[in-house]
């Protein structure tokens, strides 16, 4: 599948709906649980707000700002016309007066969320009858196009070397603000646009955070949740490494997890759900005694979806009745609060082909213990 193929079935889709006319806003905030219409639509990562004009007949229209980064859209969406502009909402009004379609049969997606002076022109200019259909676009993505899935290769490329990186620096000594700053930059040398990056450290942590001032310790274990996106689609591994050996009770903990993770890759196939692929892994903790810890206050998921596009498939929870097809991605990570060991961290970016699960890295997790 590509990006035209997901347009056209977005358009039989806008048929059904009613619709003669969609439009997709974005505005410059990129986060991971975030959906994003014009990335979707466009596979174009924003610098200031933009939108897509899709016609049920037609060509889609990109519109960009600032005007002057309509270059860089020619060359990420050469699928559509370009618009670069300073004044989106002109440009948007323009947009809707050349289709000439009745308010009522025009859908917005994404507008809720832009700035409130824009969905209040824009809605004004629809006479506040457009229909918002941001479920519609995002389902229409659930299923990641061919170039998505290349990206994702690449951006998981990334995280591995950047976690090989993070094992060659980290020391006893180092802060951790320090190191997640030197993991980042390296990403970027290596590609990422962005590198969303967690990490945090000590004997007995009780969940992962964003790092702090805090110098690491000979014996403490390092969380590192390393998120590179690379031109727009993300990628994410959870690992665990120890400054210095291992208590067993540590090895055998993780080895828990690992299997654990395992055991919900098997279940993670076209025509299972989310919610089974969780259940299995919670199965094997709850097996070892750790069924409180398999809930929320201690844990609410087990994975979820990678955008900057769609956030489908999206949690891997008990109650996400979603089926999975080929060409979904989502991240699979059974970390984990245990009490003879603190918060751990194992996970792995997973595709889903006719076979079954497909991790992307080229080595899975383990626990690294690192001589010091």
């Amino acid at each position: 599948m590509n990006i035209r193929d997901r347009i056209d079935a977005l358009k039989c889709a806008m048929e059904s709906e009613g619709l003669d006319l969609l439009i997709g806003f974005h505005d410059s905030g990129h986060f991971i649980e975030k959906p994003n219409p014009v990335m979707v639509l466009a596979n174009f990562k924003s610098l200031g707000d933009a939108a897509v004009v899709l016609p049920r007949e037609g060509d889609p229209v990109l519109v960009v700002t600032p005007a002057w980064d309509a270059e860089r859209a020619i060359e990420t969406s050469p699928h559509m016309k370009v618009i670069g502009t300073d004044d989106l909402v002109a440009e948007v009004a323009s947009a809707i007066d050349r289709a000439r379609v009745p308010a009522s049969r025009v859908g917005v997606a994404g507008l809720a969320a832009m700035p409130a002076a824009i969905e209040k022109a824009v809605m004004e200019k629809l006479n506040g009858e457009a229909k918002p259909v941001d479920a519609l676009v995002t389902k229409n993505a659930r299923r990641k196009t061919s170039a998505e899935i290349e990206r994702a290769r690449e951006a998981t490329r990334i995280a591995e070397k950047a976690y090989e990186y993070m094992l060659e620096i980290a020391r006893p000594g180092m802060r951790e603000d320090e190191l997640a700053s030197e993991v980042r930059w390296y990403g970027k040398s290596l590609g990422a646009e962005d590198n969303f990056f967690m990490m945090t450290s000590g004997r007995h942590s009780m969940a992962v955070q964003t790092s702090s001032g805090r110098k690491f310790e000979q014996g403490d274990l390092v969380l590192g949740e390393l998120t590179p996106s690379f031109e727009g689609q993300m990628s994410q591994i959870c690992r665990t490494l120890s400054l210095g050996p291992a208590p067993d009770v540590v090895r055998d903990k993780y080895q828990l997890l690992v299997h654990a993770m395992k055991e919900g890759m098997k279940l993670a196939r076209p025509g299972n759900t989310m919610g089974q692929v969780c259940n299995a892994i919670n199965a094997v903790l709850e097996a070892q005694g750790y069924g409180k810890y398999c809930h929320p206050p201690h844990i609410k998921r087990r994975g979820h979806g990678l955008g900057f596009g769609s956030t489908l498939p999206g949690d891997v929870a008990p109650d996400n009745g979603i089926v999975l097809e080929e060409d979904m991605f989502f991240v699979i990570h059974p970390n984990q609060y245990l009490p003879e060991t603190g918060y751990m961290m194992c996970g792995e970016p997973t595709l889903i082909t006719a076979q079954g699960a497909q991790p992307l890295t080229k080595r899975f997790a383990w626990l690294e213990e690192v001589k010091v």
